[in-house]
């Protein structure tokens, strides 16, 4: 069995180390912006919020995420933008997850098909299937460009009572969802800048896959994001990082034409996921000390909610003071 040990090697470069966290972060920062314009066209009327304050929210509650089970995280991360939206509902608030989460969905669902499409998933026929049917819409454009039109209608048809569903869920929920009514300004104002942050995260994880000695070129780095994705349809952190390692394992290899070190791959995964895991929980608990006065996860989730519910914190537990 392979240890944690035997699989980081003693030459990583940590110069690209730093950068791919740096960029990491940057583009957690970029991506916060989608979303603090989509709580600006739920509540127009907070003029207070600012974008600091939500990619701070955002920051806090990817910290606490790796942390706590079950996403406590987003608890924190509304809790902070709820101080700056006096009039919010917490069904608002969850609601604004659809939009941010969307593209992410789409871009995340596109990312697999590429890999299937590659072969650099450990399923057979399938890629090859696909590779068939590629070839065949791109002769065939005729006959592809009506199919995906029907498709597209269908997919609006079903959409449709889902839609008539949230509507009839309350006034909570619409507002939530307020930046879909002009797709327009949803593509602008936050799938543009989501886009932009998956680009300044290819560019971490070329860092990373440079600081480990693995191949770092585009193709390489799209596989390790569409690879980070799958994963992440597991929940459990330890089958998570299997999973990945799995999938970089075979995927890479297709991918680069070459068999790559598995000690190297495996400590890639690790690796990655400790070093950022530690920056965040740092600039989380900053955030979390200086928002709640508390360093205590567990006194950070009571008084999220708490502040959720629009309830004032506990008598004798001045946010102030730190614990």
């Amino acid at each position: 069995m392979l240890s944690l040990s035997d699989a980081i090697p003693g030459n990583f470069d940590a110069r690209w180390l730093v950068a791919g966290a740096v960029l990491e972060v940057a583009s957690m920062a970029v991506r916060s912006r989608g979303w603090f314009n989509i709580l600006r066209a739920s509540f127009p009327e907070a003029q207070g919020l600012r974008g600091r304050d939500v990619m701070a929210a955002s920051f806090a509650g990817a910290g606490v995420n790796g942390f706590l089970p079950a996403r406590g995280g987003d608890l924190v991360k509304l809790a902070f933008v709820r101080r700056r939206i006096d009039s919010a509902r917490y069904s608002s608030l969850i609601a604004t997850a659809v939009p941010e989460t969307a593209f992410e969905s789409l871009c995340g669902a596109a990312l697999v098909v590429w890999m299937l499409v590659q072969g650099a998933l450990p399923v057979p026929s399938i890629p090859g299937e696909l590779r068939q049917a590629a070839s065949t819409c791109h002769s065939h454009a005729l006959i592809a460009v009506p199919l995906v039109m029907a498709a597209s209608v269908v997919a609006f048809a079903l959409l449709r009572p889902l839609r008539r569903r949230c509507i009839r869920s309350g006034p909570g929920m619409r507002q939530g969802l307020a930046i879909f009514s002009t797709p327009t300004r949803f593509l602008a104002r936050v799938a543009s800048w989501q886009a932009l942050a998956r680009m300044i995260r290819l560019g971490s994880i070329a860092c990373f896959l440079a600081a480990f000695a693995l191949p770092a070129t585009l193709g390489t780095a799209v596989l390790v994001m569409a690879a980070q994705g799958g994963g992440r349809v597991l929940p459990a952190g330890p089958v998570n990082i299997g999973l990945r390692i799995a999938m970089l394992s075979y995927g890479l290899a297709e991918v680069t034409g070459r068999p790559v070190n598995l000690a190297a791959i495996t400590a890639f995964s690790i690796g990655q996921s400790a070093i950022m895991l530690a920056v965040m929980f740092a600039i989380a608990a900053v955030l979390i000390a200086r928002e709640f006065g508390t360093r205590s996860p567990r006194r950070v989730v009571q008084r999220a909610r708490l502040r959720l519910h629009g309830s004032p914190f506990p008598l004798g537990e001045a946010p102030g003071v730190a614990r």
